[in-house]
């Protein structure tokens, strides 16, 4: 069985065996207590315990060892002995899961929801349990199916509207997934309008992809006044504005980001630089350079400032640019080849072999341009929610020393 290793504070955790071990003991521990009581009760006191508790503590001593197999066959055993014991079948269905063997979990899961003598609430887990094992299976849409069936059995359980809502992200439907998350702030009480306005803001790119470009701009509008700073929601309500030729209206959009936080200067500069426009737009686009040069930008964004000057040819504005992003971070090789790249236009190789000679100095193993301030994932593309840890906003630009 693949594993993964965790390694914190010097320590390496097996994630699967501390996924397992939790998951099973929890089950593990109200069937040791009960079988213990209802030992001690007996009228009978034998000499030993019953035969499938002393089997079944093997089990759990073969799950902390991490031997699955061994803890699948005493398990088994267990449910030979005594077939009315459902906390070994729920432990038997979360190894079959651990083990990539669904199809096993999930007849585990039916046949405790077919028993009649089974609780409602047993039965509910083992409803949950069951898209827990589809989840695992990449079978998304039955999963999704049955966490809305435990759902509709108990509306207060945030658990399951946890796992669907991240389900529904991951088949992109946001609406669903918006719904849900308005569920769970009822549920738990807990400020989640910044997620929730980046689901609108998803909900946005669909409909520009459709051409509803105005019913694109009702949710980014919602998606602002759920959270006023979502960067994700300013940057394509800018790009809205854009494409509905309100190229004024989107420089402000634009403008007000950049002076609310200039380290995502470098993403409204990206977007400039594939714009092209006629002459009175282009001049509200060097106004707005113009005033954009005068904050307080990182290297990448001075880097990202100078292609835009010389797409426009203003080519001393755009090489001051690109000499402050060298001297905030002289090993920038993109800022350093574009530079190489002028020069030789220019005519001056002695200049351009220059700086391609500082480049091959300053080369050394890539640093990625964002990190997650959560969990340390590293990555060059902006990412508005981690795939690491899964949180929102975490990815972040990475700081010059950083």
């Amino acid at each position: 069985m693949d594993v993964i290793t965790l390694h914190i504070g010097g320590m390496d955790f097996n994630v699967v065996a501390v996924l397992v071990t939790v998951t099973i003991l929890g089950g593990a521990l109200g069937f040791f207590l009960a079988r213990r009581k209802a030992h001690k009760e007996s009228l009978l006191q034998p000499a030993g315990p019953p035969k499938d508790y002393t089997v079944f503590l093997k089990g759990i001593q073969y799950i902390l060892a991490n031997d699955t197999d061994q803890a699948i066959e005493a398990f088994s055993k267990a449910v030979q002995i005594n077939s009315e014991t459902i906390e070994t079948y729920v432990a038997l269905g979360n190894l079959f899961r651990a083990k990539g063997e669904i199809d096993r979990a999930i007849r585990i899961r039916q046949s405790i929801l077919l028993r009649d003598r089974v609780d409602a609430e047993t039965k509910l887990q083992a409803l949950f349990d069951m898209a827990m094992d589809y989840k695992a299976g990449g079978l998304l849409q039955r999963a999704i199916s049955t966490f809305e069936e435990v759902i509709s059995r108990a509306p207060k359980r945030l658990d399951a509207y946890e796992e669907l809502e991240s389900l529904c992200e991951a088949t992109h439907d946001w609406q669903r997934a918006y719904e849900l998350q308005q569920e769970m702030r009822k549920l738990s009480n807990t400020n989640n309008q910044h997620i929730m306005a980046h689901l609108r803001t998803e909900q946005a790119k669909i409909e520009i992809e459709k051409g509803n470009l105005d019913s694109a701009q009702a949710h980014l509008k919602k998606a602002l006044s759920l959270d006023s700073h979502c960067v994700h929601a300013s940057l394509q309500l800018g790009e809205l504005y854009w494409l509905k030729n309100k190229k004024k209206k989107a420089l402000e959009i634009w403008k007000k980001l950049v002076h609310k936080n200039t380290k995502w200067a470098h993403l409204v500069l990206v977007r400039l630089q594939e714009k092209d426009g006629a002459a009175d737009e282009e001049t509200r686009v060097l106004d707005f350079l113009e005033h954009i040069a005068e904050e307080n930008l990182d290297a990448v964004a001075q880097m990202s400032l100078a292609r835009c000057f010389m797409q426009r040819n203003r080519k001393e504005q755009g090489l001051a640019s690109l000499k402050r992003s060298l001297e905030m971070e002289p090993d920038l090789g993109e800022a350093r080849q574009l530079l190489g790249e002028i020069l030789l236009e220019d005519g001056d190789e002695a200049g351009a072999v220059s700086e391609y000679r500082e480049l091959l100095s300053h080369l050394g193993p890539a640093r990625k341009r964002y990190r997650c301030q959560q969990c340390g994932l590293e990555t060059d593309k902006i990412l508005w929610k981690c795939p690491g840890c899964h949180d929102w906003d975490t990815v972040q630009p990475r700081k010059r020393n950083g």
